[in-house]
């Protein structure tokens, strides 16, 4: 008899284990040759196709980790189903695996309900008020002031005034008149 020693503790190898007289029986009856199941050249299903009992091949299976099958005969649901301790998860994906598809990265899913919104009647802000409805600033005074990126009577309203003159070259009083009429236009 074969003995491994692990960490001080003497175990038999799996390759050793005694077969018990009522399994060595069964082999000879079926004429299945016990160092062959040892070195798993039996699957569980090949014992039973060879007539050895179902408790006898099952106790088999369970001490030399047996495979169920060497063949799935194309149907993996029922062996999914025949196969105990697994999950249903696993039942599925066993189930599945039997064709080819089971592979590939395509996943149904669900399309997802689009709900429609509201576009709003008018916009979350006020328009601006366009600077030529300031008192005094005519086109041509709207297309200079443009210059210096004053577009409306809302920005015409804060602008500093003496700045605003020597970039443009303009009056300095009329664009504290216009900064005026803004802010009394807005106001």
């Amino acid at each position: 008899m074969n003995r491994v020693r692990k960490n001080d503790i003497v175990t038999e190898s799996e390759d050793a284990r005694p077969l018990e007289s009522d399994e060595e029986a069964a082999l000879e009856a079926a004429d299945v040759d016990p160092d062959a199941v040892r070195e798993k050249e039996y699957s569980y299903r090949a014992l039973l196709e060879a007539g050895v009992d179902e408790s006898v091949a099952d106790a088999l299976r369970r001490r030399f980790s047996l495979p169920w099958s060497y063949e799935t005969d194309g149907d993996l649901d029922r062996r999914s189903n025949e196969v105990r301790g697994l999950a249903d998860s696993e039942r599925e994906w066993i189930a599945v695996s039997g064709d080819e598809d089971w592979q590939s990265f395509e996943y149904e899913t669900e399309d997802v309900d689009v709900i429609p919104r509201e576009k709003p009647d008018e916009r979350p802000y006020p328009k601006p008020t366009p600077v030529t409805a300031v008192t005094g600033v005519g086109p041509d005074d709207a297309e200079k002031l443009a210059e210096a990126g004053i577009v409306s009577a809302e920005r015409l309203a804060t602008i500093n005034a003496f700045e605003v003159a020597n970039a443009l070259d303009l009056d300095v009083l009329h664009v504290r008149t216009w900064r005026h009429n803004a802010r009394e236009l807005l106001a």
